[in-house]
């Protein structure tokens, strides 16, 4: 009976996870197409549907942890695996946990496309300002200290 009822639990919660990482790469996918289109106000609300999703997800995570807790595993992979092992026909709670552990990767791979995309567009912008402040349009190096410098191909001609 305990087992029964700790496999519902468990399996509830990862549904729920599931479904919550869903959510998570539809909103980073709408946010790459608003990126894509400069839309800002279709950003602004992905970027909140993102923060919302992404608060529910943790606070999922926390609620996976003290289960598993409060049945003596370990909060971690391991312990949610030494988990799955004392409980019968886990089947369905390992496809559940892999689905999660895919949609986490994509989720954190759409973040970096999306981050890559506004990089791409602050160094856009900046590359306009200096253009605009007729300031020096040469690419920058990096220096032997880490430092960046844009002097490339400057060289004194002469002083006076």
């Amino acid at each position: 009976m305990a087992a029964t009822v700790t496999q519902q639990a468990l399996e509830h919660l990862l549904i729920q996870e599931v479904q919550c990482t869903e959510r998570l790469l539809a909103c980073l996918s709408e946010e790459r197409t608003a990126l894509a289109q400069r839309d800002m106000d279709a950003l602004e609300q992905t970027t909140g549907e993102k923060l919302k999703h992404t608060l529910e997800l943790e606070q999922l995570d926390r609620q996976r942890e003290d289960l598993l807790s409060q049945l003596g595993f370990a909060t971690d992979a391991e312990g949610l695996r030494q988990c799955f092992k004392r409980l019968p026909q886990a089947d369905n709670l390992k496809r559940l946990w892999q689905q999660i552990l895919g949609n986490l990767d994509a989720c954190r791979n759409g973040n970096l496309t999306n981050g890559g995309i506004l990089e791409a567009g602050r160094q856009h912008v900046e590359q306009a300002l200096s253009i605009l402040r007729g300031q020096c349009g040469t690419p920058s190096l990096y220096k032997s200290g880490g430092d960046t410098t844009a002097d490339l191909g400057r060289r004194e001609l002469g002083k006076v």
